[in-house]
């Protein structure tokens, strides 16, 4: 059983570990986990006879603001991809990956054109502009499995009182380090168009707390039809929210927030309300 380091560096851990971002910690170490087991077994869930053969236990605990040390367990598991057969181990597949997914959204966020492409070596290219990466192994089908747990490390990091997530692999090489200062790299970033467009909805939900709501967009909109989530950006009353869900259609006056993510197709993240329409 090879053994694994994963460490949480904050005020939160000290004196004592603070139960709230301890269990968030170690839910986004197995969730972790599971994806690269998924991966390795080429499937999307994790079945209980899955969850029998592969197992991640602590061994025990090390001075610190909280260390622990720990192992998986793999038994009776079939590998698929080439690669754990080969010369890269899948820990190593899984560095690439997390640098790969630091390289894509780093660029991302800083409003620059990503275009991933394979090589036809096993090796993924990242282009943008004149730069050109190139990540070794399966690095996007990794990616895409674990891009959820590492947003779970990205929602623990919190300035001083969680200010660093570490997982240090066999033989003690670093494989994620998330730290406070990054936080919010690994979501997509967000860009409003600042044009205003009228969409005749439905609203079929609403927190007058909040100011938020749900409205259903039919067919030959601005946008494609569907369900959306909206927030009240203007100077429309609550009421005049809670009356609209009465009416079978209304008009709004918004703008659209879309999600540029480089690791799935571009979405509409929210549409933001300055009005509704007379």
């Amino acid at each position: 059983m090879d053994e694994y380091r994963f460490e949480m560096q904050g005020r939160a851990f000290d004196d004592g570990d603070r139960l709230d971002k301890l269990a968030a910690g170690l839910t986004a170490l197995q969730h972790l986990f599971d994806a690269q087991h998924r991966v390795m077994a080429e499937k999307k869930r994790l079945s209980e006879q899955d969850r029998a053969n592969f197992q991640v236990r602590v061994s025990r605990y090390e001075d610190g603001s909280f260390i622990a040390i720990l192992g998986a367990i793999y038994t009776g598991i079939q590998l698929a991809l080439p690669f754990i057969s080969g010369t890269q181990s899948i820990w190593e597949a899984t560095k690439n990956a997390v640098d790969f997914v630091k390289a894509v959204y780093e660029l991302a966020h800083q409003g620059a054109e990503v275009q991933i492409t394979q090589d036809g070596n096993g090796n993924t290219v990242v282009t943008s502009g004149d730069t050109h990466q190139v990540f070794n192994g399966p690095v996007y089908i990794i990616a895409s499995q674990m891009i959820g747990s590492l947003r779970e490390v990205d929602d623990l990091l919190e300035g001083d009182l969680v200010k660093s997530v570490a997982l240090h692999g066999p033989g003690g090489a670093e494989i994620i380090r998330h730290t406070s200062d990054k936080k919010g790299l690994f979501y997509p970033p967000v860009q409003v168009d600042e044009t205003p467009i009228r969409l005749t909805c439905d609203i079929f939900d609403f927190n007058k707390y909040d100011k938020v709501g749900k409205a259903r967009v039919a067919a030959d909109q601005p946008i494609p039809p569907g369900n959306y989530k909206f927030k009240n950006i203007g100077d429309q009353t609550v009421d005049e929210f809670i009356l609209s869900m009465t009416e079978p259609q209304v008009t709004l006056i918004c703008l659209v927030k879309y999600q540029q993510d480089p690791l799935s197709e571009s979405k509409i993240a929210e549409v933001l309300v300055v009005r509704i329409a007379a």
